[in-house]
């Protein structure tokens, strides 16, 4: 049966105001209709740019320094004014307070935390969730509630200097003697990523890490565990795994030069950079069970309390072209429209598409309820 869109987004909003934190659920709500020019019929993008130039110029806040370029050639292309922002730590703490303070700075908002981004900006209304009308149908319909804006892959990496292949061909191999030790990553107590990872590992890859497990060690696994995805955390976590700040730390465990015993390892596509700007020798694993990347979407919204809402959604438009998007393809992010050519970037992470794990819009409530839970399995895993 196929529920009908306008339910499911009553659905989702009745959720995501009952899971967010109650200084919130009092906050505005989010309007319950969709917009006129979110459909292809009211959409009209000579009104939309009239009306921007009206308005008062904007601020984008996104976690990349690419922003401040795009931001310059939006305000080029437009003749408006746009300030691009980089807002990695803190993002979602400093647009709420400026909804609470009515003093709105960020107009746009660009987030990787999909989970906080929903509950604690979406679903109270802090931020206006808009689809171009169109662009409907060239983003899936699971990728418009929150709007995404592009799918920022994290792959398992190794060196591609030390090795002529990838030394891992299964997630489970990860937990065995051989890499007792040689896995970098950053750390999950600090990196909310990775605790929203194993729950969607939990929530959708349960039969795909069982049959991992069983190609490897040839039986079925046996767990007290509430699933594969519980079992293979609890694992890990005990075989020592080389803990980081961040991904560019990895990036230089697995693939800095002259290696004898290299580490292996997660990180994102921007990472790949480093290949050619300090010499590593990073390269994307092939074929790994069950998946050899993770989707870690990013979100784009506008602020509720906006003094320049038109302008706000022409920069959500503007970033969902080959134009505005352009500068952020070179770091291997797909984008969520599909008439927007697969990256060409030094991961090559187009070839991979396949194999990467999607982030459900469905489990972001399930994200967001879990993750001290996984936070406290982790610690207790490492004992």
């Amino acid at each position: 049966m196929t529920i009908p869109k306008s339910l499911a987004a009553v659905g989702i909003a009745l959720l995501l105001s009952v899971c967010a934190p109650p200084a919130l659920v009092n906050a505005d709500p989010v309007p319950a209709a969709p917009q006129p020019d979110e459909d292809p019929a009211g959409f009209d993008l000579d009104a939309l740019i009239a009306a921007a130039r009206t308005e008062p110029g904007i601020t984008v806040y996104d976690q990349t320094t690419k922003v401040v370029d795009t931001a310059k050639g939006f305000a080029a292309k437009y003749g408006l004014e746009a300030t691009g922002v980089k807002v990695e730590l803190g993002a979602i703490g400093k647009v709420l307070e400026e909804n609470r303070s009515g003093n709105v700075i960020g107009d746009v908002v660009i987030n990787e935390d999909l989970p906080a981004y929903a509950v604690e900006l979406l679903g109270p209304g802090v931020l206006v969730n808009w689809v171009p009308g169109d662009m409907k149908g060239s983003i899936k319909p699971e990728d418009q509630n929150p709007l995404i804006v592009h799918y920022g892959p994290m792959g398992w990496v190794y060196n591609s200097q030390t090795y002529p292949s990838c030394p891992v061909s299964n997630i489970w191999q990860l937990t065995d003697d051989q890499f007792d030790g040689r896995v970098a990553m950053a750390d999950p107590l600090s990196n909310a990523k990775y605790p929203y990872w194993f729950n969607s590992m939990a929530l959708n890859d349960d039969a795909a890490l069982r049959g991992a497990y069983r190609e490897h060690y040839g039986t079925e696994l046996v767990t007290d565990q509430p699933d594969a995805a519980h079992e293979w955390v609890r694992r890990f976590a005990q075989n020592n795994p080389r803990l980081t700040q961040n991904d560019e730390e990895v990036s230089e465990a697995v693939g800095g030069p002259d290696q004898q015993n290299p580490s292996f390892g997660p990180v994102s596509m921007a990472k790949f950079r480093n290949n050619a700007q300090k010499g590593y020798h990073l390269a994307l694993c092939d074929g790994m069970k069950p998946w050899a990347l993770q989707s870690f979407p990013s979100a784009i919204a506008y602020a509720a309390k906006t003094d320049s809402p038109n302008a706000a959604k022409l920069y959500i438009h503007y970033m969902l072209t080959e134009e505005g998007f352009g500068t952020q393809l070179a770091d291997g992010k797909p984008s969520a429209n599909s008439q927007i050519p697969a990256p060409d970037d030094p991961s090559n992470v187009k070839d991979f598409l396949d194999q990467m794990a999607p982030f459900p819009s469905a489990d972001l409530v399930s994200d967001y309820r879990s993750k001290t839970a996984w936070d406290d399995f982790w610690r207790r895993s490492r004992g």
